[in-house]
């Protein structure tokens, strides 16, 4: 028996390569993982709309961390859970943007309107080129204390409501499960990844992952750009038998 249940797989700098596409490998060993009873998720910053072209690679019944873990699917098709950011905080996030000249985005519905109730947002983030100012940015926003701050690239960040991480949607994925911590193989790359890299009972980081991902990790693999998770996969299944 592998003392592994789950698989939980980042997406842009893991999973995918520069084209932005799955390889022909890692497509090959997420099946294989499948078929020896794994379970292969996805723990992604991306959204429903940006993340659903992949998930074919997927089993349907595959659980999915989505926008950092804002939302979490039971399935393909079924929502277990949602996490907004708090209404006030959205128009905050997006003048602070504009204040400093960085670029931003949005998932859900977010509104820089600060009258407006019943906000449905799910992250925003924030780009700037120069590393020192989105360095500034984050520390910040880390100040306020109000919303949680992570990163999918050193020159972004990315916002979600206060303890809203991969691994605490990870947590209630393995929760409806009936599995353990222990039992999950967790995959990424960036400052996003990071809490579940530390929280899972195996962490991998990619050959180009983050370094503060790297010193976290229990093994690194090879980059996204040669079959790192493929990689991942065939240790992990060394263990069946």
């Amino acid at each position: 028996m592998n003392r592994f249940k789950l698989i939980a797989l980042d997406m842009d700098g893991t999973l995918l390569n520069r084209e932005q596409k799955i390889s022909e490998q890692n497509l090959h060993w997420i099946k294989k993982a499948e078929e020896a009873g794994l379970i292969v998720s996805y723990a992604t910053g991306r959204g429903r709309e940006s993340s659903e072209p992949y998930w074919g690679a997927l089993s349907p019944q595959a659980p999915m961390v989505l926008s950092n873990g804002a939302e979490i699917w039971k399935n393909h098709s079924e929502l277990l859970a949602r996490y907004t950011l708090p209404g006030e905080q959205v128009p905050r996030l997006i003048n602070l943007a504009r204040e400093h000249g960085a670029k931003y985005w949005t998932l859900g519905n977010c509104s820089d309107d600060p009258n407006q109730v019943g906000s449905q947002c799910l992250k925003v983030g924030m780009y700037h080129e120069d590393k020192e100012v989105i360095n500034k940015l984050r520390a910040l926003v880390r100040s306020w204390d109000l919303v949680e701050v992570s990163a999918s690239a050193p020159t972004n960040m990315e916002m979600n409501r206060k303890g809203v991480t991969k691994a605490a949607g990870l947590a209630q994925v393995t929760e409806l499960l009936g599995i353990k911590p222990s039992e999950v193989v967790a995959v990424g790359d960036s400052l996003n990844d990071l809490a579940m890299i530390k929280w899972a009972g195996f962490g991998v980081a990619m050959g180009n992952a983050e370094e503060p991902i790297k010193a976290a990790a229990d093994w690194i693999t090879a980059s996204n750009e040669e079959d790192g998770v493929a990689q991942v996969i065939q240790l992990i299944l060394k263990e069946v038998g």
